[in-house]
């Protein structure tokens, strides 16, 4: 029977030989694993460390303010109108003719030129070389008879342009009655703006009207009494040469034809030296201020042409040149074009279009308010329309921050280099119209 002592001692023993039974290759791993446990650990502390800096770094950049401008939403007029290609036409043109026979000695101005009434515009030169007296006296008596015959016409129509004047001149006093008529049923209410405004529109016209016939008149009156003066001279000159001994004798005309009103040198049809006679076409004049604006208007909206609505005036680069009023509807429609002929008054100020030309004309039928923002505000996406809207982001501070906020909007017209908007805004907001393609919903803002 062993004793205790043995018993330990003999597992004492037992385990110095299992110690000493291990191999090198486990003695290292059990060296070696602490160390890569703590190689690990720290390698993964400064990955975790490093990601949160990034994190951090990639957070203060996001939280920058991006720098825009930004537009206010606003009420505005929107007006549905149509455009329509008008030509322009003179109130008043017309083509002058020589007054004598014989030469274009001087011109006085150039196509295109501006002239006031009875302004020369050229001069004619008769010269009749003659032989002895007694020998042409029949030629002497010729050229007065041409000259009576010339003064004849010109009486003859200076009575028919004086019934005229007399016949516009009671148009405007009944127009001039009308027009006080309905300015005071106006005043009182008992009949509306537009009908004082047409027949306003009615006696600007007749007062244009009677001034240019008036100057007609005045025109034809001195032209009676220059052809007079010259009949005079030549029935003097034919009693002397009859009287007189045989001699030559040159007898020369300087005779110069004026403009009859204020206007344009449309065209000069002769060039110095060419020779003319009384029917001879010499020069035209046209009147450029004001001028008719001819509009085409499509026969749909014939029901809804008024006179006095507002015509505007858009030249070939798409400026507005001005505005008018119509002030005459025709009651027919073309058959050929379905269109219906809509007249209006160009007061032409600055002489920036002329008879002859066309232009756009915009009618506007109607005027509506609706909220209005610039096209610069709105972008797209999968082709539907939105904005980014400036939102504060605590209302309670003075200096509260501005945050991006993505919206999306309906639109309507085009207004000029605005959009009418239908529906997703509200009037005073503000939208962003700069660096639409740097910013994100929920950026924060600083305002240029």
């Amino acid at each position: 029977m062993k004793s205790p002592e043995s018993k330990v001692e003999t597992q004492e023993n037992k385990s110095s030989r299992k110690a000493q039974t291990l191999g090198l290759p486990q003695r290292l791993l059990l060296i070696l694993l602490p160390i890569f446990l703590t190689i690990g650990g720290v390698a993964i502390l400064v990955k975790l460390l490093a990601r949160q800096n990034t994190f951090s770094l990639n957070s203060t950049v996001q939280k920058l303010p991006v720098s825009v401008n930004l537009a206010e939403v606003k009420v505005g007029k929107i007006a549905e109108s149509s455009e329509y290609i008008a030509s322009l036409q003179s109130l008043n043109s017309e083509t002058l003719q020589a007054n004598i026979q014989g030469q274009v000695s001087r011109i006085f101005v150039k196509k295109g030129n501006q002239v006031t009434a009875q302004a020369p515009l050229l001069q004619i030169s008769s010269t009749n070389q003659t032989a002895e007296i007694n020998n042409n006296s029949g030629s002497n008596s010729a050229v007065a008879e041409t000259i009576q015959a010339q003064l004849r016409n010109a009486r003859a129509q200076f009575l028919e342009l004086q019934a005229q004047q007399l016949a516009k001149m009671q148009n405007l006093k009944l127009i001039q009655q009308q027009y006080e008529k309905y300015s005071n049923l106006a005043s009182q209410g008992a009949v509306s703006q537009q009908a004082k405004q047409e027949y306003a529109q009615r006696l600007e016209a007749a007062k244009i009207d009677f001034n240019n016939l008036n100057v007609k008149v005045e025109s034809q009156q001195a032209a009676i009494s220059q052809l007079t003066q010259t009949l005079q001279q030549a029935q003097i000159k034919n009693t002397a040469n009859n009287l007189s001994a045989p001699k030559t004798l040159a007898q020369s005309q300087q005779r110069r034809i004026r403009a009859p009103f204020k206007g344009t040198v449309a065209n000069i049809l002769v060039k110095v030296g060419d020779s003319v006679k009384p029917s001879t076409r010499v020069v035209r004049i046209t009147q450029n201020q004001p001028l008719e604006v001819d509009i085409p208007v499509s026969s749909e909206k014939q029901s809804q042409l008024r006179k006095g609505m507002l015509v505007e005036i858009i030249n070939s680069e798409g400026k507005n040149i001005g505005t008018g009023k119509v002030f005459f509807i025709s009651p027919e429609v073309n058959s050929n074009t379905r269109t219906v002929l809509v007249k209006a008054l160009f007061d032409n100020t600055q002489m920036s279009m002329r008879a002859g030309q066309f232009a756009k004309a915009r009618i506007n039928w109607n005027q509506n308010s609706g909220l209005l923002i610039p096209t610069t505000a709105v972008f797209r996406i999968a082709g539907e329309t939105f904005v980014y809207v400036a939102e504060k982001l605590n209302t309670a501070g003075q200096n509260s921050q501005l945050v991006a906020r993505q919206k999306q909007v309906k639109l309507g017209k085009t207004v000029g280099n605005q959009y009418q908007v239908i529906e997703g805004l509200q009037p005073g907001e503000k939208v962003i119209v700069s660096e639409l393609l740097n910013i994100n919903n929920g950026d924060i803002l600083t305002a240029q």
